[in-house]
């Protein structure tokens, strides 16, 4: 059986090879029709092209087997929807374009709210939503609203009112407050006297004057807010 196939292999290159070898372009364009021209190719033989092509796409053409006129007729982009707006684009053919009618479109002209503080869309069903805008400026330096005029970025007060500190605000951490030497001094007569709750600071009793020293907690370098050691750079 496998030599039979091989046999047969070998006939049809044989007869494939004749075909092409007879190929010249007098013994393919004497075959030629009123509408197609053929042409020859040595590795498949005569082949045929169409005598009348499309000026572009926005045309249909038609040949007539009798005399090989060509006929060109303009494409009907018609689409029967009254809701489109029908264009033919000479290298990509038909496309629409949604007009006054379009539910689309009708959603999208009616869908603002006049609302400063939400973002209208209309959802895949073509009805209007009103979703309330994001403020956030994803700065903890500020507090985040929105008014009549739209969203609004108002600076914090860092402030803690203690002249022993100085107040900082990170834009990512928020307010901070580092202990600095000051004329106030608090009275103690033990350590336990100068605790003030704040986990950022160091603090001792000197009993020699009675008063609390205090300092910034070592954090390797880096700064302490609300009340523990940060890692990255601060950006104030």
């Amino acid at each position: 059986m496998k030599n039979i196939i091989i046999i047969l292999s070998l006939i049809l290159s044989i007869v494939s090879f004749s075909n092409a070898a007879k190929c010249t372009s007098s013994s393919c364009s004497s075959i030629n029709t009123k509408c197609i021209n053929y042409y020859c190719n040595p590795q498949v033989g005569c082949y045929g092209i169409d005598k009348c092509q499309p000026l572009d796409a926005c045309h249909l053409v038609s040949c007539n087997s009798n005399n090989g006129n060509c006929t060109q007729t303009p494409a009907n982009c018609d689409d029967g929807n009254p809701c489109t707006d029908d264009f033919c684009h000479n290298g990509y053919g038909c496309y629409v374009i949604p007009n006054d009618c379009d539910p689309g479109v009708i959603c999208q002209k009616n869908c603002n709210d006049n609302n400063p503080c939400t973002d209208d869309y209309c959802d895949f069903s073509n009805t209007c939503q009103h979703s309330l805008k994001d403020c956030s400026d994803h700065n903890s330096c500020t507090i985040d609203s929105c008014g009549e005029n739209g969203c609004t970025h108002t600076n914090i007060s860092c402030d803690d009112n203690d002249p022993c500190t100085a107040d900082f605000c990170s834009i990512i951490y928020g307010c901070y407050h580092q202990p600095i030497e000051c004329s106030v001094k608090v009275p103690c007569s033990s350590d336990s006297a100068c605790n003030r709750n704040n986990l950022c600071e160091t603090y001792t009793c000197d009993l020699t004057s009675n008063t609390c020293k205090y300092s910034s907690k070592f954090c390797n370098g880096q700064p302490c807010i609300n009340n523990q050691c940060m890692t990255g750079d601060i950006y104030n």
